[in-house]
């Protein structure tokens, strides 16, 4: 039998290579293009300057990114410094003084008040309707029934109006639903007028409420609110029931202060693009001439609103 010569691996007393440690597998051909593949650039960069070219990218890669990730996730929490607030001035503003001057003094012969009788305590009415609509946590359709008209007419802040019962309805139960807890808090009250004609008046109040559902301003925030308003009411007798109601109120809130408390974008608060409310500087809301008239614009809405009804 045929031995294969001994090599410096099988023979442990020899430390010298023979003729078959120069073999190479596959032949001279497959280790001569071995050998120059690996002198090539291609393997010089897919094999020895793999790792380091990884790391170099990494690094290059994260120094781009990482300032552009920061300033993201740091953006949120950056709180602009309020506008600064200029001293006042010393004396009379000369611009002011070049500006066109308003007389509204043919205002005053049209709030005089008629001198009839006088058996509703109109202040007394106001407080308890309040009460009995937002306050009590009652029955706030039987309360809507009661102290409103049908054709009741309500005016509010930019201009906008709203006009009938279903749309108070609407309006009550939405604010309701954005501030569960929400309470009105009459701070005065003043009303002129008779029994016969009607009763003006006017309120200040205070509103408190936490916004734990949706509002006509935004998503719920679950923050506490505390905001102001004044409100003038026209209050007369239902000629059907004999029932005093509101027939129209004209209100406006410190709606800023409360979109600021509630932590709102006041710039995606929905909203007309301007404030529509009609200048009428001769003609009050609600004159008496005797009977109670309503500015022309507003009686023609809640005109409207009884001819669709009919």
């Amino acid at each position: 039998m045929m031995m294969d010569p001994p090599t410096r691996q099988s023979t442990a007393e020899s430390t010298v290579a023979c003729s078959e440690d120069l073999r190479f597998p596959g032949g001279a051909k497959q280790r001569l293009e071995s050998v120059t593949e690996q002198r090539g650039w291609k393997y010089f960069f897919t094999n020895t300057l793999r790792v380091p070219l990884a790391f170099v990218m990494g690094a290059i890669i994260g120094g781009l990114v990482t300032p552009c990730f920061t300033k993201l996730m740091e953006k949120p929490y950056e709180v602009p410094l309020p506008y600064e607030v200029p001293l006042p001035p010393q004396e009379v503003p000369a611009t002011y003084m070049a500006s066109k001057p308003l007389d509204n003094s043919c205002l005053i012969p049209n709030l005089t008040a008629p001198a009839g009788p006088q058996t509703l305590d109109a202040c007394d009415f106001v407080i308890r309707s309040t009460y009995e609509t937002w306050n009590l946590r009652g029955d706030v359709d039987k309360a809507i029934d009661k102290y409103f008209h049908d054709n009741y007419l309500d005016a509010g802040s930019w201009g906008k109006r709203i006009v009938g019962k279903k749309a108070l309805r609407d309006a009550v139960f939405s604010e309701m639903r954005a501030f569960p807890d929400i309470q009105i808090h009459i701070t005065d009250c003043a009303c002129v007028g008779d029994d016969i004609n009607g009763y003006k008046c006017a309120m200040a109040d205070v509103l408190t409420g936490t916004n734990t559902g949706p509002s006509g301003y935004g998503p719920a925030t679950n923050r506490f609110a505390r905001w102001t308003g004044l409100i003038e009411s026209l209050i007369q007798r239902n000629p059907e029931t004999g029932q005093w109601q509101y027939v129209a109120e004209w209100g406006v809130h410190d709606e800023w202060s409360l979109i600021q408390q509630l932590g709102l974008d006041f710039t995606r608060v929905p909203r007309p693009p301007t404030n529509t409310e009609p200048l009428h500087d001769c003609n009050p809301l609600v004159r008496f001439k005797p009977a109670a008239q309503i500015m022309e614009t507003d009686a023609r809405l809640i005109t409207l609103n009884s001819m669709k009804g009919a």
